[in-house]
Parts: C-alpha cells; sequence; structure tokens
C-alpha cells in the first residue's frame, strides 16, 4: 500500500522557534493578541501544541519573546537611521525619530504588541535588556543635544520625543492616517511632527516658555 506523504506546514520547522515567531506575526495582523492561544499558534505553524510548548512554555513566553524581538529590531532600525544621518544631534534626533516610523510601519505585529505590559513577563531579563537598549538611541540624540540640562529635564525631553511618535505610529496602525496626514499629505505630516519634535526637545531650558517649563 502506497504511503501518501503528510502535507507540508506553511512554515520550515529547520527552526520551529522561528515559526512560531513568525506565525504570531502573522495573526497579529489579523486579531489582537489577547484573542490568541498557543495552540492556535502552534496550528498555524502546521505542529502540534505539545511541540510548541517546551519553546516558550506558554503563551506569555512566546509573546514575551516576540515582543523582545520587537525591541531589539526597533534599535536597529534607529541606528540604522542615525548611522546614514549628518552626526549633529539635531539630525541624529530626527533620524531616530524616522527609524521608529519606518519600523512600526515595517512590523505592525511587533508594534502591536510591544507596550501591552499586561500581556507580557516583565521579569524576564532578556525583555528588560531589549527596552533599555531600545531606549539607548534616542537618549544618546537627547544628550548631545543637550549638554547642560539635568536629567530630569532631560528625561521629560525623552519623554516628549517617545510619546510625539509612538502616538503617531499607533494613529497610523488604526488607521487614522487620513486624519493625521490633513491638507500636508502623510509625509509631510510626519516630516512636520519630526521637525517640530526636535524643535522642542532640543531648545534651551526655559526659552520662551517661563519658570513653568515642564521639559
Amino acid at each position: 500500500m502506497a504511503v501518501i506523504p503528510k502535507p507540508p506546514g506553511r512554515f520550515h520547522h529547520g527552526d520551529l522557534r522561528r515559526a512560531l515567531l513568525d506565525a504570531l506575526a502573522e495573526a497579529l495582523r489579523e486579531q489582537p493578541p489577547e484573542a490568541l492561544s498557543l495552540r492556535d499558534l502552534a496550528r498555524r505553524a502546521g505542529v502540534a501544541h505539545s511541540a510548541a510548548a517546551p519553546h516558550f512554555g506558554d503563551k506569555r513566553g512566546l509573546l514575551t519573546a516576540f515582543a523582545t524581538e520587537g525591541y531589539a529590531r526597533l534599535a536597529e532600525a534607529q541606528r540604522a537611521t542615525m548611522a546614514a544621518a549628518p552626526p549633529d544631534p539635531a539630525a541624529q534626533l530626527a533620524a531616530s525619530g524616522r527609524g521608529y516610523l519606518g519600523f512600526a510601519r515595517r512590523h505592525p505585529g511587533h508594534f502591536r504588541l510591544m507596550m501591552r505590559a499586561d500581556l507580557l513577563d516583565g521579569t524576564n531579563p532578556a525583555l528588560g535588556a531589549a527596552q533599555a537598549a531600545a531606549w539607548q538611541p534616542l537618549a544618546e540624540a537627547i544628550r548631545a543635544g543637550t549638554p547642560g540640562l539635568d536629567p530630569a529635564h532631560r528625561h521629560a525631553r525623552m519623554v516628549l520625543a517617545w510619546s510625539g511618535v509612538h502616538g503617531f505610529a499607533a494613529l497610523t496602525a488604526e488607521k487614522a492616517g487620513a486624519v493625521l496626514a490633513g491638507e500636508l499629505g502623510a509625509e509631510a505630516a510626519e516630516a512636520a511632527l519630526i521637525e517640530g519634535l526636535v524643535a522642542a526637545c532640543l531648545r534651551p531650558y526655559g526659552a520662551d516658555a517661563g519658570p513653568s517649563d515642564p521639559c
């Protein structure tokens, strides 16, 4: 009797861990992370749940590994964009923002999950290290452009820059692009956002704002 070979899975399983991460990236384009299960993701990867569990332990472990990868990719995106920009602080800070927005466009699944602290293992050391590394390009650019600023106010500038680009990326991901673009168009609106954030984050402390300046 002829043996009918098993149909191949959708993913190459020379690296099952990679296959599961790729299955999650695909699934996150369609569903929110809380709607997924490890069993569903194993099915997408073409393997049994019992084969998937040893790699991550549970769904939280898989989501944490995926978010860790996302932060690493975010750091790489910023570094690559900054490496291609002029070395002055304003250009470096602008490049950091463009790198962040470019990452969010290229990796929507990672971007969607990375800030979901309720779904991740916040005690995971690899996740913590990746988060810190992703923060560094922005921190370095603002530190270089505000040499006389005290740490607390410099941190406030970093929060301002991060909130601005992340909010723009999140709204774009939620299909609010037409509202964001306005009459300028998407590319011009993005450029204007980054220009405004650079000007705000690198201005001398208290300039044109008086003693109530929060940054």
